[in-house]
């Protein structure tokens, strides 16, 4: 007799695995039918114990074992798929059965049981390790997709079908446009918005088609009943959005790469520039000489007074003479991300939260515009003739441009008529931006400022204007390098005649190896940095955050600081939960060994879990 621990496949199941009994040892990644409640559904088998081995389980119950009532049998893509989530989850302490809802869809199991596909064929409990190979491809998209054209045409003479994924249905639409010339009939295509009809077709082409197949996929589908996968293709790897949008924020990227392994697969990493914990990892640092920002100018600018500087004046009006298009970059939304008493220096902070307030416009029912400091956290106001709270005075100027009061000087330059805006505050979704870029398309001189989600949708760009080039390389990440780097090297991509980039310090070391176009340099530098400071690839940062009643802020701090004990941990500024709450937002940050999570994450899971607060474990975050 033994006990068996099951993810449940079917919708409004609150839990992330069951535990049932069964005569016989089962595999993992095993489907079987459970009993639930008054209805049959499937599960995926993840782990099998003797009864003797589970003992302790069973007396401490509240509920009764149940039978599972068939086992199904084996379908090789899930059976390696559980054994990566077993992996994933330990790599990132997210229950198991969370990150398998993120990686296989319900239509998975309908199509299985209806079609009848599963096979006695087993996947070994160890990777794939002898066929595995993991590479990473860099460069401007047009390199990148001759490189996968190549790759698509060896994997179909070697009768061997192909998974191309991206973090985004946009990126993944994009991709297969360009991929799909000449094998248009050997094409499908697995996505969120993709249809019932077109998923029983591309189902049933993965059936049926003996020929080999290019599959586009998001990550949500990327587990695939084919046998003769033999590359995996993933793309846009240094995007934030393979992590999953529940409370643990996963990263699928981890998933990907057990996958693959576990199957035994070829697996490419692309992008404009991957992280560079990716390059270092695959030993990959060293770019070639031809990958430079060809298109880069950085422009000294002369102190100034105004929203914009001078120069950057200049460079618009010279565009509009010439009808050229222009993109100008915003780091921030709104008009001012970040206000300061010009007396004393003091930041205007929200008062329930203590995060820097934004300076925004409203527009009211009469049409009239009113500006007021909006905190985006909590989303507590403050009148915009706030003093400051510490002196007193009414002198509050901005410290930082958004693009609110980039959009206002640009139109006092150009007319309202050649000025288009994208940010999460004026344009939420795709839909919006689309529009606004297609309106756009129709003028031959415009000025776009948008943050960086306008990036995907630009085309027929003349020149990127950075106008603040200087303030992108303080923003408090520890992937600041990386990501400025990454940015200007799209934008010389988009951008036909030039990228501008306006400092008022060029003699910045980043900034000079940038204009002299030497980018094995910066990575170098970088990594020499991250060596000695311990951060990624070298090192980890953990990030634990709780959410407590204020009354019991301090006996959970004093535990928390209890069960580090010697290891130097960080407190972060305390700050409420939303206006009005009762709850506060406890934050540390530990430096760690690479392998903390995996060593010391269940320790710590269990820890947190004692205190019965709502907790996160990040590792490595994007944003302290």
């Amino acid at each position: 007799m033994y006990i068996t621990t099951v993810i449940p496949i079917a919708r409004g199941i609150p839990f992330d695995t069951l535990s049932y009994y069964v005569q016989e040892e089962l595999s993992a990644g095993t489907l079987i039918t459970i009993p639930f409640g008054k209805q049959t559904i499937h599960g995926i088998v993840t782990e099998t114990v003797t009864i003797a081995e589970a003992k302790g389980m069973i007396k401490s119950a509240s509920f009764t074992l149940k039978k599972v009532k068939t086992v199904l049998g084996i379908v090789p893509s899930i059976q390696a798929a559980a054994l990566a989530l077993a992996d994933t989850s330990a790599l990132t302490l997210t229950p198991i059965g969370t990150l398998a809802s993120n990686v296989i869809p319900q239509t998975l199991f309908d199509y299985i049981n209806g079609e009848k596909i599963i096979t006695e064929e087993v996947v070994t409990d160890e990777p794939a390790t002898s066929s595995f190979e993991e590479s990473v491809t860099l460069g401007p998209t047009a390199e990148r997709v001759d490189h996968y054209k190549r790759l698509i045409r060896t994997a179909f003479a070697a009768k061997k079908s192909v998974v191309f994924t991206a973090p985004t249905i946009r990126s993944l639409e994009r991709f297969k446009t360009l991929l799909e010339k000449g094998i248009t009939n050997h094409v499908v295509v697995m996505h969120s918005k993709t249809t019932k009809k077109q998923l029983r077709s591309s189902f049933s082409a993965l059936k049926s088609s003996e020929r080999p197949l290019v599959i586009f996929a998001t990550p949500s589908f990327l587990v695939l009943p084919r046998i003769d996968i033999g590359i995996l293709i993933a793309e846009d790897e240094s995007q934030g959005l393979y992590h999953t949008s529940d409370r643990y924020k996963s990263d699928l990227r981890i998933f990907i790469k057990s996958y693959a392994e576990r199957l035994g697969l070829k697996l490419i990493w692309g992008d404009t520039l991957p992280r560079f914990a990716t390059l270092k990892r695959l030993d990959a640092d060293h770019v070639a000489r031809t990958y430079v920002p060809d298109k880069l100018t950085v422009v000294p600018v002369e102190p100034y007074r105004t929203v914009l500087p001078n120069e950057v004046i200049e460079i618009i009006r010279h565009a509009q003479k010439k009808g050229r298009r222009l993109y100008v970059y915003a780091n921030r939304k709104g008009v001012a991300p970040l206000s300061r008493c010009s007396d004393c220096g003091t930041i205007v902070n929200c008062e329930e939260c203590s995060l820097p307030m934004v300076l925004r416009n409203k527009i009211t029912a009469d049409g009239e515009s009113i500006r007021s400091f909006s905190c985006s956290h909590c989303a507590a106001t403050l009148p915009s003739t706030h003093t400051c709270t510490y002196c007193g005075s009414w002198n509050i100027t901005p410290s930082a441009i958004g693009t609110e009061s980039i959009r206002d000087e640009i139109i006092g330059i150009v007319g309202a008529e050649s000025v288009v805006t994208i940010d999460d505050d004026l344009t939420p979704d795709s839909t919006s931006i689309q529009s606004l870029i297609t309106e756009s398309d129709k003028l031959k001189f415009v000025v776009i400022i948008g943050t960086i989600k306008v990036l995907p949708y630009l085309k027929q760009i003349h020149y990127s204007l950075f106008p603040f080039f200087d303030r992108l390389l303080s923003t408090p990440s520890l992937y600041t390098t990386e990501n400025v780097l990454r940015l200007v090297m799209e934008c010389n991509e988009r951008s036909s005649e030039g990228v501008l980039a306006f400092s008022r310090d060029p003699e910045f070391p980043f900034t000079k190896q940038l204009d002299t176009q030497k980018i094995n340099a910066i990575i170098h530098d970088e990594l020499t940095l991250r060596s000695e400071l311990g951060y990624p690839p070298f090192g980890s940062i953990i990030k634990v955050s709780l959410t407590v009643p204020e009354g019991y802020r301090q006996s959970t701090i004093e535990k928390v600081t209890e069960f580090f004990g010697d290891i130097d941990i960080t407190m972060m500024p305390v700050r409420r939960i939303s206006q009005g709450s009762m709850k506060v937002l406890l934050v540390w940050i530990i430096p760690a060994a690479t392998t903390y999570i995996e060593e010391e994450g269940p320790t710590l899971s269990s820890f947190l879990q004692s205190l019965r607060f709502p907790y996160l474990i990040e590792e490595n975050p994007e944003r302290l």
